[in-house]
């Protein structure tokens, strides 16, 4: 299908993803907090709203007048400031008895995929695609030209799993098409249910692409069905789970599908070579309006932490009605089986839309990118560079950078996926 294999950044090399947990690893609680996305203290299960966790918890109602208070300084602030999973040595990946999930790169990973939709029926049936009659190949109104890079987050005295993936094919079941992913996994096997999705949604989406459904119903059939596989999975999804952003690209046709926070943005030149930034999915935040309306409908409750000062940080988490479990920071995800029960979803929305020659990249990023680069930011730094890796390198260590200044030597896992657009039709 014309997979691009993403690849990992560790200082100056690049490396094969590994979905394996970290073992024997150690670190201290208060260096575990910036960018996951539960809040699970030890005997969360038992406390009640009157016995708050490590930290107290400030409602929406609550916020000071800007919304935003965040204040640097203690260590224990920082724990909750940048991380929408703030954790204790439950989570450490050194203390992870999961069984390991054998779904890396093997010989059912997505670059080694049947290329047609008849040859994925039969591979799944265990037997051979039937020959296809061959076709003159049309000229498509847009190549493309993708790279994927990840790096793993770093946190001082602790060595971290890399919760990040992605994968892009360049030709996807037929030659006009072509589709790319995101995704950053939180909680303990965070890393594991993103490498689930990575695995098993490019698979599914061939099934239903090709089985008479709308490209939406088909991209949602496909989300729904991934978070059905994780809950039937030896994967441990209690309180765990992945965000998941998708760019499926037909013809001149560009359609997004995604849950959770991993932004994606379209970089649109002008005629005076300046770059204009649209955003073609948007953050899945539990203070949004229609989100925060499911969410209190099935019992839950959007409250932010607040340190020991009384001051709040961090972002608005989802927890249960009466107990300050699972502290989620984002309003649809896959996986996360316990948030699920109350109003976090696993149905993505969509955008889609016409592209123009006006329409140069397209960048897919976990927030590890967004949290300190804009959209028009990121799109002038890609798009000022010669070729797609030379971009997508300088946004991953421009991304890096930002947290070494930023933070008190957390980094969080930053991955992107950068497409040039060529269009063949003027």
């Amino acid at each position: 299908m014309g997979c691009v294999t993403s690849k990992q950044v560790e200082d100056d090399r690049i490396v094969e993803p590994d979905l394996r947990p970290a073992h024997g690893s150690n670190t201290a609680e208060t260096t575990r907090a910036r960018r996951l996305s539960y809040s699970i203290e030890a005997k969360a299960r038992q406390q009640q709203l009157r016995q708050p966790p490590a930290f107290a918890v400030v409602s929406e109602d609550d916020k000071g007048a800007d919304g935003t208070t965040d204040n640097k300084g203690g260590s224990a602030t920082a724990r909750g400031r940048r991380l929408s999973y703030v954790t204790n040595d439950k989570n450490l990946a050194d203390k992870i008895k999961a069984e390991y999930a054998m779904y890396a790169e093997d010989d059912s990973s997505p670059q080694q995929q049947p290329a047609t939709a008849a040859a994925a029926a039969a591979a799944a049936a265990g037997g051979s695609p039937k020959p296809q009659p061959q076709q003159a190949k049309k000229q498509r109104p847009i190549d493309v030209q993708v790279v994927c890079m990840s790096r793993a987050g770093r946190e001082p005295g602790y060595k971290k799993t890399n919760q990040d993936n992605c994968f892009a094919f360049e030709k996807y079941i037929t030659e006009e098409q072509a589709m790319f992913g995101a995704m950053d996994g939180h909680g303990p096997h965070g890393h594991l249910v993103s490498g689930f999705v990575k695995q098993h949604l490019p698979i599914l989406l061939v099934q239903h692409l090709t089985s008479g459904l709308s490209l939406k119903e088909a991209l949602s059939t496909g989300f729904l069905d991934v978070d059905a596989g994780l809950a039937g999975s030896n994967v441990d999804c209690e309180f765990s789970g992945s965000t998941c952003s998708l760019a499926h690209l037909k013809g001149t046709t560009l359609t997004t599908a995604w849950v959770g926070d991993s932004r994606m943005v379209l970089g649109r030149q002008g005629k005076r070579g300046s770059w204009e930034a649209v955003d073609v999915s948007h953050d899945h935040k539990p203070t949004l309006p229609e989100e925060k309306s499911r969410i209190l409908k099935q019992q839950g409750r959007v409250e932010r932490l607040v340190d020991e000062m009384g001051q709040p940080m961090g972002p608005y988490r989802v927890w249960l009605q009466y107990a300050w479990i699972p502290g989620l920071a984002m309003s649809r995800a896959l996986g996360d089986q316990l948030a699920h029960t109350v109003g976090v979803s696993s149905e993505p929305q969509h955008v889609q839309l016409e592209l123009t020659p006006a329409d140069k990249l397209l960048i897919l990023a976990s927030d590890g990118v967004w949290e300190f680069i804009s959209s028009k930011e990121a799109v002038e730094l890609v798009g000022g560079c010669a070729t797609p890796e030379e971009g997508c390198r300088l946004l991953v260590d421009e991304a890096h950078q930002r947290w070494l200044h930023e933070e008190e030597g957390v980094v969080d896992d930053i991955t992107a996926v950068v497409v040039r657009l060529v269009h063949t039709r003027q």
